[in-house]
């Protein structure tokens, strides 16, 4: 999965969430760490791990 793809267009208002779990959590974090817009995404955590990424207003 394109993780810097999905978090581009998520800042980019293209698509509204992405949904991470803890079994993708990994590949993801490590493109997330690196992003330079993280100001503009606010992770939502939930239960059992599961992590939903949503543009910041």
């Amino acid at each position: 999965m394109d993780y810097e793809q999905q978090l581009n267009d998520l800042r980019d208002g293209k698509i509204d969430e992405l949904a991470i779990t803890p079994e993708t959590f990994p590949a993801f974090q490590k493109v997330w760490r690196d992003f330079p817009s993280q100001n503009k995404i606010r992770g939502v955590a939930s239960k059992q791990g599961h992590v939903k990424y949503i543009r910041v207003n």
